[in-house]
């Protein structure tokens, strides 16, 4: 017993600083500010610019405080063609693409989302989309040249990651199926 508590634990586990810097935390909050500073900057009574406002002032400030921050609605927000897009146009396109670029690897990592690209054992394939609204996330096409090579992943990401599973850089092209898990039509 004596030997199990002065025992070094093995740990995975990276520290708090380590974590920070390996989903650019300090970038993003840093870039949330100057969107703050951009949108409050923005003359407009319109209700639904207001709302947005307010929204994303709140939800930058909770996010903040939280020890274990979810940044859903903000990557929402930040896709294009979305609230930021609508509201700021060019004047935050910049920091839209980069806040996207940080929420959504982040994203990718937590849960499957439709059109994420992965790996396990070797083989690459992508997230498709789900077959119905009581359906989740997690079906997976492998990039094979069967016409129906899936497998069912869903509601055990986490399982999936301790399989050896990964997340893959989205421009990876892949060789027999377009990037929503569809066949490339075959050039004969």
């Amino acid at each position: 017993m004596f030997k199990r508590f002065f025992q070094k634990q093995n740990s995975n586990k990276i520290s708090k600083v380590d974590y920070w810097k390996k989903w650019e935390l300090l970038e993003l909050f840093d870039d949330l500010h100057k969107s703050e500073a951009v949108i409050n900057n923005i003359k407009n009574n319109d209700e639904a610019f207001v709302k947005f406002k307010n929204d994303f002032i709140e939800e930058l400030y909770e996010i903040e405080g939280d020890n274990v921050a979810d940044f859903t609605r903000i990557w929402e927000w930040f896709k294009s063609a979305k609230e930021w897009e609508l509201f700021c146009g060019e004047e935050g396109s910049e920091l839209r693409t980069n806040i996207f670029r940080i929420t959504d690897k982040w994203k990718r990592n937590q849960d499957f989302v439709n059109g994420t690209k992965v790996s396990l054992n070797a083989e690459f394939g992508v997230v498709i989309e789900k077959k119905s609204d009581d359906d989740n996330y997690g079906q997976i096409r492998w990039d094979t040249d069967k016409e129906n090579d899936t497998e069912d992943w869903r509601g055990v990401f986490g399982s999936f990651l301790s399989s050896g599973g990964k997340i893959i850089n989205q421009d990876y092209q892949f060789r027999f199926i377009n990037d929503d898990g569809t066949m490339k039509k075959s050039s004969n």
